[in-house]
Parts: C-alpha cells; sequence; structure tokens
C-alpha cells in the first residue's frame, strides 16, 4: 500500500509536465514548424511513458524493429498499459474510443497528443475519423490501431474489426502488426489481474492493484514485415494470422 502511494503523486506530476510540454509544442511549435512540433510532441510523449514506466516498475523489453515514417501499426489490446509500452519506441496517433477525453487528466494528456477520438455509437464519424488519420499521417506521424475494439484478458486474440483497417486498405499503406505480453513476479498477482484492464472494472481499483506490483514486464513484439491487401477483410485475415503466430497468452 505504501508503494501506492509514493507512485500515485510521483505519476500525476510527470503527467501534468508532459501536459504542460505538449501545450507549450502546441502554442509556440504548431504554428510555425510541423516538423518542430511533430518532435516536441514525440518528447513530451516518450518523457511521460518511460517516466511511467521507471516509477511503475515497467521493464521494457523490444523484440523485432519499431516501424519508422509513413506507417499503420496494429496490436493486441488488454490495458492503458498498451499505449505506454509501444509509445516508447513509436511516433503515432492513436485511435482511440470516444469516452476516454473525458477521463480526468489523462484525457487532456491523451487530446494534446494528437489521439484521434472516434464515437463508435455514430457510424458516420468514419468519414471524420479518415480525414484525421490522412492529417495526422501529413505530420509525419504513424497511426496505431487496435482492431480487436476493446480490451481483453491477455489469454487469447479477440475477433478483429476488419472496419478500423479501411483507411489503410484504400490508401494501400504498409501496415505492421505487434503483439503485447505483460508477466508479474512469482507470488504476485497474475498480469491478467494486475496488469490488464477489461471489462467494466473503474480505473481507480485497477491502476491501485497496478502500482502494487514491485515491477513488472512488459515485451513488445514487431513484425519485420508490412502487410499490404486494397481489401480490409483480407488484410485483417493476414494480420490476424500472423499475429497468432508469435501471441504469448498472459497467465
Amino acid at each position: 500500500m505504501l508503494r501506492t502511494y509514493i507512485r500515485f503523486p510521483l505519476l500525476i506530476l510527470v503527467t501534468l509536465m508532459a501536459y504542460a510540454i505538449n501545450l507549450a509544442s502546441h502554442w509556440f511549435l504548431r504554428p510555425f514548424s510541423q516538423r518542430l512540433y511533430v518532435r516536441g510532441r514525440g518528447v513530451a510523449f516518450r518523457f511521460w511513458c518511460r517516466s511511467f514506466a521507471l516509477l511503475c516498475g515497467m521493464r521494457v523489453k523490444l523484440v523485432g524493429t519499431p516501424p519508422r515514417g509513413r506507417f499503420f501499426l496494429v496490436s493486441n489490446h488488454v490495458s492503458y498499459v498498451d499505449i505506454i509500452l509501444l509509445g516508447h519506441f513509436i511516433d503515432a496517433a492513436f485511435i482511440a474510443k470516444s469516452e476516454l477525453r473525458q477521463w480526468p487528466v489523462l484525457g487532456r494528456v491523451f487530446a494534446t497528443a494528437d489521439t484521434i477520438f472516434i464515437d463508435r455509437s455514430r457510424k458516420k464519424d468514419i468519414l471524420r475519423v479518415m480525414e484525421d488519420v490522412d492529417t495526422r499521417l501529413d505530420m509525419g506521424l504513424g497511426i496505431l490501431l487496435f482492431p480487436e475494439g476493446t480490451s481483453g484478458k491477455g489469454d487469447q486474440l479477440l475477433r478483429f474489426k476488419p472496419s478500423v483497417l479501411q483507411v489503410p486498405a484504400e490508401s494501400r499503406d504498409p501496415v505492421y502488426c505487434a503483439t503485447l505480453h505483460y508477466q508479474t513476479p512469482e507470488g504476485c498477482l497474475k498480469a491478467s489481474e494486475a496488469v490488464c484492464w477489461w471489462g467494466d472494472e473503474d480505473f481507480l481499483p485497477h491502476a491501485k492493484r497496478l502500482t502494487r506490483l514491485p515491477h513488472f514486464e512488459a515485451t513488445v513484439h514487431f513484425s519485420e514485415e508490412p502487410f499490404v491487401a486494397d481489401d480490409r477483410k483480407v488484410l485483417a485475415d493476414r494480420l490476424r494470422v500472423a499475429m497468432e503466430e508469435q501471441f504469448v497468452p498472459m497467465e
């Protein structure tokens, strides 16, 4: 419990610092230079991701080579921790459900980090999202997608939603894939309970369990080659097969 009381204030502090750097980039760099703005945004986001990892005892392991340039990346999804893990290695805008914008503090951080929020209750919202994706790509950012559409407990890949791959299918941009895996120390709660955040559980109880861990391992495995297809269902099937081959179930 003491570990949680120490970590929470520090996490809030580094989050506010990252938010301040992001705001400064928006105000002072974006109007004059997209290139400098993207660099400033990247510095702020990586600072936040790496600070979070350090404070929470997250031991990061990389397998493969992260994509660079104009790209799409799909990954399995088990927790908000996924964004922090991937943020160590890629400069990308994230596509997230619109509810995330309403989160205290974190919602503002994600908004200023060029996150694209999608309202899944409105089918026409996909048109706006496609325009926002093009804007982010033109800025020099990649695009991160979670094709499962929700988070799971990490024991298997959930069913993919091909609709999220409509944009890269139409543009024939390369789509890379990554699989994420978490492991907690022996004698602690399993990763499916302490790291994975799924179902209808509130954020705060889960965050308390996460920060009570002495440390945990976080592995990201990037595919070596991208996939290209002009049919979103074909693209989804190929990506899933590749991810199944490198996916390691969590306990």
